[in-house]
C-alpha cells in the first residue's frame, strides 16, 4: 500500500502541475488583443493586462471612456467565469487526489467543461477586440497594424535566433 501511495502521489503532482501550466507557453502569440491596464487581459506586447492594439495610440478623452466601459463591463462579466473554472479544477484536483481508481468517466467530462469555459472565455476576448476595433478610426488602426507588423517581424527575428536551422549535411 505505502508504494502505491508513493507513485500516485508524484503523478498527481505531476498531472494537477499540467493542468495549472496548460498554454502557459501560448498565450504571448496566440491570444488576439486584450483591454488595458487595470481591465482582464494576458500576455501581450507591453505586458500582462496590455491591449496591444492600443499601445502607441492617441486616444480622445471620447474613446478612452468607450474602451473604459467595455473593460469594466467584461470585468464585472469576468467573475462569474472565473469561479467555475476555479470550481473545476477543485474538483479535477479532488477526483486525482482521491483514494482508488481514478473515474476517467468523470474526468473527462470535467475536462470537456473546462474546454468549453475556456472557449467562452477566448470569444469574450474576441467580442472586447471588435469592440474596441469599432472605436478607433481608419488612421488609428493603420498605426496599430504598422506597430504590430514590426514587433512580428522582431519577434520572429527572435526565434530565429534562438532556433537556428540546422545544416542538412
Amino acid at each position: 500500500m505505502k508504494r502505491s501511495w508513493m507513485a500516485i502521489v508524484p503523478v498527481a503532482v505531476l498531472t494537477l502541475g499540467a493542468f495549472a501550466l496548460d498554454g502557459v507557453g501560448t498565450h504571448a502569440q496566440a491570444q488576439p488583443p486584450f483591454p488595458g491596464e487595470g481591465g482582464p487581459g494576458h500576455f501581450g506586447p507591453g505586458g500582462p493586462g496590455r491591449l496591444p492594439l492600443l499601445e502607441g495610440i492617441e486616444l480622445t478623452k471620447k474613446q478612452k471612456d468607450a474602451v473604459h466601459q467595455i473593460f469594466k463591463k467584461n470585468h464585472d462579466d469576468k467573475n462569474d467565469l472565473h469561479k467555475q473554472e476555479q470550481a473545476l479544477h477543485d474538483q479535477v484536483a479532488s477526483l486525482l487526489l482521491a483514494p482508488g481508481k481514478v473515474d476517467t468517466a468523470q474526468l473527462q467530462t470535467l475536462t470537456q467543461q473546462e474546454a468549453t469555459l475556456h472557449a467562452q472565455a477566448e470569444a469574450e476576448r474576441l467580442d472586447i477586440a471588435v469592440k474596441v476595433h469599432d472605436i478607433l478610426t481608419t488612421e488609428q488602426l493603420a498605426q496599430a497594424k504598422d506597430r504590430y507588423d514590426k514587433i512580428s517581424a522582431l519577434l520572429n527575428q527572435l526565434h530565429d535566433v534562438e532556433h537556428p536551422k540546422k545544416d542538412e549535411n
